[in-house]
């Protein structure tokens, strides 16, 4: 068993220490003991809303173009697709430290032998051979009637649904030939960049989503290429030589600047093999990276946010009317910019997430997003109204409790750590007038002053803009990460990751009715365990981890279908060439009548 170095029980002695870690983070490129500890009495105080929450709306119309699936699969049988981007590696790493959040006791698990959750159909989706030398996998799902998309950085694969059969897999970049030019000079690897992929199933219109980033490097007057760590770290400098460094890239010289898009496509009936309309988003001031997007659908819109590092960090989105995306048209676009956190301990907004809300919102209605901080006791709400006519956005605090930053994942026969990602939010899910989202924290199931990772869960009542339940989920000795949320008719899962000293990184999913008792989660299950530990060398120390899971409402059965990164048996060294070894599971899971 190996020991944790050093340093790792360190605390950070600042809120700018946070921020270090973080900013670090952000581009790097058996059974189970379920705790369910409740967070009650917590208050119901809700920030007055801010009227400068946000700059705009600022109106933009972009043109679209359309691709067919089958074009690409002939494409694909000639031989005539283009090769990988290596650009898609590790995106530089963190220490693991975690802050220590105030003592809490420990619960013993409520869980019995013979829970409600089951696992009706699984398959092994995309793996590590078909990112194209991607890490980590960002694995999305989305689930039709008969077809399932499973996203990976670089790569979707289109799978029959029960069957498992993968039936066609597409490169990302050629998903977006027709709206993606060449920048003068060519692109910087070769052929466009395209990452961070994100899946809905539109279950109001029966339509296929993607999202995406690109990103084309910026190239300096002495011919070097810009990549994202130093777009990364150049963006709201702290103090000192983090400073210094960030007045270096701001003083860079371009002979071309960087820049980014969102990419987004929508299927053009329920079949996802055939023809798919496609359009490319660019940031109001697009001179720097888009990263880490977000999506989220109403019934009226699209909605796309971002954390973007131009020569100043800011949280951006915009909204894009259905309708037209959906018929193939030219789409106009309001975008916000300069998103503003009105929770006073937020050092400024990050990963505001938007909710997936096909049957509400719209034009008569609110559509809801929101974001955690890194070390706080509140969530932010955003509410925004009309998207497509005149939006409007206003944001609350909402009080859920202290929470704080995780440290990195343990695991067995190694020294390596896995990356817990921080306290960012992983998606926001809506059902019927409640907001369900989740993520990791730091927390001491023993008192002893080792803290873990586990998983904070929240349902926000979003008639009284207030916290209605939450819970932290996890195990003494183990850390519980990366949860993303799926919810509908009173059914909840969370799809997340386990890894400990005793336990390879694996896949679980934990979930509850709505008549079980508050705060508390009813049924965990393993969905697919570790085999090995996961350790992609490079001479790092925490190996960066999913960034996250997928889940999926089945628009037939109303089940939930799940996707989540785990390590299989593999027998590579860490000191090897070539080394990225994780596969993902999908798997259908349902609540037992």
């Amino acid at each position: 068993m190996s020991e944790r170095p050093d340093d790792s029980n360190r605390r950070p002695e600042s809120t700018d220490d946070l921020l270090s870690m973080e900013r670090r983070r952000l581009l790097q490129t058996a059974g189970v003991g379920l705790g369910s500890l409740p967070l009650v009495n917590l208050g119901s105080g809700v920030a007055t809303a801010q009227s400068d929450c946000a700059d705009g709306p600022f109106e933009r119309t972009y043109e679209g173009g359309t691709i067919n699936m089958g074009e690409i699969r002939a494409e694909e049988a000639r031989g005539e697709l283009p090769g990988d981007v290596g650009a898609a590696t590790p995106r530089g790493q963190t220490d693991g430290t975690g802050r220590q959040p105030p003592r809490k006791a420990a619960q013993e698990s409520n869980v019995g032998e013979d829970g409600p959750l089951t696992l009706r159909t699984e398959y092994d989706g995309l793996g590590a051979d078909d990112t194209r030398g991607g890490v980590p996998s960002d694995s999305q799902v989305a689930a039709g009637d008969g077809t399932l998309i499973h996203a990976v950085n670089q790569q979707v694969g289109i799978y029959s649904k029960q069957g498992g059969t993968l039936q066609q897999k597409v490169p990302l970049e050629r998903i977006w030939d027709p709206v993606i030019t060449e920048p003068e000079g060519g692109f910087a690897y070769g052929i466009p960049f395209v990452f961070d992929p994100r899946a809905r199933y539109d279950r109001e219109a029966d339509r296929f989503v993607l999202a995406a980033v690109q990103y084309e490097p910026g190239i300096t007057t002495d011919g070097e290429i810009v990549g994202r760590e130093e777009l990364e770290e150049g963006a709201e400098p702290g103090e000192g030589e983090e400073e210094e460094d960030a007045d270096s890239a701001a003083e860079t010289e371009f002979s071309r600047p960087p820049r980014g898009w969102w990419m987004v496509a929508v299927s053009a009936t329920n079949n996802p093999n055939g023809d798919w309309y496609v359009y490319r988003v660019p940031p109001l001031d697009n001179e720097g990276l888009v990263d880490y997007p977000g999506l989220g659908l109403d019934r009226d819109a699209i909605y796309l946010t971002q954390n973007f590092f131009g020569e100043q960090f800011e949280v951006t989105m915009a909204t894009l009317d259905k309708a037209a995306m959906y018929s193939g048209q030219p789409v106009t676009a309001n975008h916000f910019t300069g998103l503003n956190d009105p929770n006073p301990d937020a050092p400024f907004t990050f990963t505001v997430q938007p909710a997936l809300q096909p049957f509400t919102g719209g034009s008569d209605g609110t559509y809801y997003l929101v974001n955690a901080g890194f070390d706080s006791d509140a969530l932010t709400l955003w509410e925004l109204t009309d998207p497509v006519n005149d939006p409007i956005l206003s944001c609350q605090t909402v009080e859920v409790g202290p929470y704080s930053y995780p440290p990195a994942a343990r695991q067995p026969n190694t020294d390596a750590y896995v990356d817990t990602l921080g306290t960012r939010l992983m998606n926001a899910d809506y059902d019927d007038g409640a907001l369900w989202t989740a993520h990791t924290v730091a927390y001491d199931w023993n008192g002893d002053g080792r803290p873990v990772a586990a998983i904070r869960w929240y349902e926000l009542n979003l008639e009284t803009g207030t916290l209605a339940q939450s819970g932290v989920y996890g195990a003494p000795g183990a850390s519980y990460f990366i949860p993303t949320v799926g919810a509908e008719d009173g059914r909840t899962i969370l799809t997340h990751n386990v890894s400990g000293p005793d336990t390879f990184p694996r896949m679980d999913v934990a979930g509850r009715t709505a008549d079980f008792p508050q705060n508390s989660l009813e049924d965990s299950l393993v969905a697919q365990d570790g085999e090995s530990s996961y350790d992609y060398g490079e001479g790092s120390n925490v190996m960066r981890w999913g960034d996250y899971n997928g889940v999926s409402v089945d628009p037939s059965s109303g089940t939930f279908w799940t996707v989540s990164q785990y390590s299989p048996a593999v027998e590579i060294p860490p000191s090897a060439e070539e080394r990225d070894p994780y596969a993902t599971r999908i798997a259908e899971v349902t609540f037992e009548d």
